[in-house]
């Protein structure tokens, strides 16, 4: 029975990925393919499927345990659809051969650490390393605003140690990626790998990942992978744009979303046209505006002023007595007082960053996309 005809406009990878039986043989991996794979970063391998540290690989159907989606998919906007794709990609003579392994997952609020990592074999001679963007944790989103004044944070250290241990074990080609933090992740731990390990990565994939001071782009390891970097953002694009003071200069594909304003940010809201991102014409006002008032105010604070704003801002989160911002919602009237009280700690340059980004960033994380 041949494959239903494919419409771009059905939906994007999920759709895509029941619907496009061609192998890698006959069409290459491009942009959506390492978007899949970073998407699939985002379960919580079950029992299985190899820890990093330990020899081989799983299948990929090692995924389909029904007693285990639960779990894997726990804080994850829509896990019904990200089970979706799980099976599109187990029933896909596409990517029936692929197989993963290497699972890293960690979280210490000691030192603000979140990370998780895993590596898929293509089984082409190529390794794909996807990195997990954050989860709806008060810990894993202090680590992303501590970008903003300190490098590396921890995940960005644990993503360089992960990247050099792989390439010193594999030796064939390698490509890197990420959605949202992973995205961060995947370019940081790109620049760091040591010049022979940067000679066989093929390719880098940030999905709507925050960006980098003028500084580490500066630095000779970003210099060397820049031209195999491929930035994907949406149109009404947040995330991306953050700690970026060259972020609206282009440098990046701007995709078409279902999603509506941050929930753009959702991967498997973007939409995609045969094996390729629909492009956008640019992007919205509403994002240039946002990181315009965000970089220009990294541009007139010294890290000092940042570290103090981070500190003030995640006090003012857990001064409701919560740890998560599904907790924060469900419990938000009770919350809002201690917050506005908290508010009055930030002087008026401070408050407009505060309402520009945290509102944003809290309606993105609470029981919608882990960023």
């Amino acid at each position: 029975m041949p494959p239903p005809a494919y419409d771009g406009r059905m939906g994007g990878i999920i759709e895509e990925t029941r619907t496009m039986f061609d192998t890698f043989a006959e069409r290459p991996f491009g942009p959506t393919d390492g978007l899949v794979l970073s998407q699939l970063a985002y379960a919580r391998m079950p029992d299985g499927v190899p820890r990093h540290g330990d020899d081989g690989f799983a299948p990929l159907t090692a995924l389909l345990r029904a007693e285990s989606y639960d779990d894997m998919f726990r804080g994850v906007y829509a896990p019904e659809r990200n089970v979706e794709l799980v099976r599109a990609v187990c029933e896909s003579p596409r990517w029936r051969g692929v197989r993963v392994g290497g699972c890293i997952d960690e979280t210490d609020p000691d030192s603000m650490l979140q990370f998780a990592a895993c590596t898929f074999d293509l089984g082409d001679g190529t390794m794909y390393v996807a990195f997990r963007g954050t989860d709806s944790s008060f810990v894993g989103w202090k680590e992303d605003f501590m970008m903003a004044f300190q490098r590396p944070v921890p995940s960005q250290s644990a993503a360089a140690d992960y990247l050099r241990a792989l390439g010193e074990r594999w030796h064939g080609a390698i490509m890197v990626g990420g959605h949202s933090k992973g995205g961060n992740l995947a370019v940081y731990a790109a620049a760091e790998a040591p010049a022979a390990i940067q000679e066989r990565i093929v390719g880098v994939h940030s999905y709507d990942g925050p960006g980098f001071d003028e500084e580490f782009r500066r630095s000779d390891g970003f210099a060397r992978i820049r031209g195999r970097i491929h930035k994907t953002v949406p149109e009404s694009s947040i995330v991306g744009l953050l700690f970026d003071g060259d972020a609206t200069a282009g440098g990046y594909d701007v995709v078409r979303s279902d999603g509506v304003a941050v929930m753009q940010h959702f991967a498997l809201n973007w939409r995609t046209e045969r094996g390729r991102f629909t492009d956008a014409p640019g992007l919205s006002s509403t994002a240039t505006y946002a990181a315009g008032v965000i970089n220009d105010w990294m541009a007139k604070t010294d890290p000092e002023h940042r570290r103090i704003f981070v500190e003030r801002l995640f006090g003012m989160l857990e001064s409701t007595g919560h740890t998560t911002f599904a907790q924060l919602e469900a419990d938000w009237k009770q919350s809002l007082p201690a917050m506005a009280r908290a508010f009055g700690e930030f002087d008026e340059d401070d408050r407009r960053v505060v309402r520009t980004v945290l509102g944003a960033f809290a309606s993105s994380a609470v029981r919608r996309p882990t960023t």
